[in-house]
């Protein structure tokens, strides 16, 4: 037995956990995995995981720049408002890290049975890939799964492989998001990546519903105090929320 994972088992058990996953690098889960959060945040206690060791994206979008408070009941959690923060570089700081794979699924372990998760729905951020993240979350709890990709070809192939492999592990994967979609003009929409036929088709042959979210440039001022934005890309990923 491996009491580690089992206490990562306990702090999850029960809970709603919507794991936002991608194959492919540069689709912007990490935006999206915290708007969701913050979405589910102004109604109720949430908590936010990072689980990229190499990234530490959340932080970064967050602007914290601090390490995790450590007490009786385990790590103690970045707090913005009703949004708890749970990360790996809340633990080591913004240094490098070089791990093996097996030594990898022990930290991502160890942060999910040693936080002091007391929110009933839990937002996991993964990391690009299918390695030890992925089976770690698959030891630990039975997510709901959130794909993202572009909705270029390249972007759709790659995302088309975890999908597969999603779908055989009997996942439950909840939507196709086809991120920086298009972006809005005054002469209509754009669509930087092409039209998103390739994504359409794929969510047509495995019935799976396909969100469309847009370009926003407004995001990038609030690289840091992420919390502050209510754009147009929050609003719509409110909107895949509430349906």
């Amino acid at each position: 037995m491996n009491p580690i994972l089992e206490l990562a088992r306990e702090r999850l058990k029960g809970k709603r956990v919507l794991a936002v996953m991608s194959a492919k690098g540069g689709v912007g889960k990490s935006t999206i995995a915290s708007l969701i959060a913050l979405n589910f945040g102004e109604r109720q206690k949430t908590a936010l995981i990072d689980l990229d060791i190499y990234g530490n994206s959340v932080l970064k979008l967050f602007g914290i720049q601090k390490l995790h408070e450590v007490s009786k009941e385990g790590i103690e959690p970045f707090r913005v408002g009703n949004l708890s923060i749970f990360s790996v570089g809340g633990l080591v700081g913004d240094h490098y890290i070089v791990l093996p794979g097996k030594e990898e699924g022990n930290v991502l372990e160890s942060l999910l049975g040693l936080a002091n998760l007391r929110e009933e729905t839990v937002v996991i951020d993964t990391p690009p890939g299918m390695g030890e993240e992925l089976l770690t979350l698959k030891r630990v709890a039975n997510p709901e799964v959130i794909l993202v990709t572009l909705p270029s070809k390249l972007s759709v192939m790659v995302v088309e492989q975890m999908l597969e492999y999603l779908l055989e592990s009997k996942l439950k994967v909840e939507w196709i998001v086809a991120n920086m979609c298009y972006l809005n003009t005054p002469f209509g929409p754009i669509y930087p990546f092409g039209k998103p036929e390739f994504v359409e088709k794929l969510g047509v042959e495995k019935g799976i519903k396909v969100e469309y979210l847009p370009v926003d440039p407004e995001l990038e001022d609030f690289s840091g105090r992420i919390w502050d934005y209510s754009g147009l890309l929050k609003e719509e990923i409110r909107k895949i929320l509430d349906e």
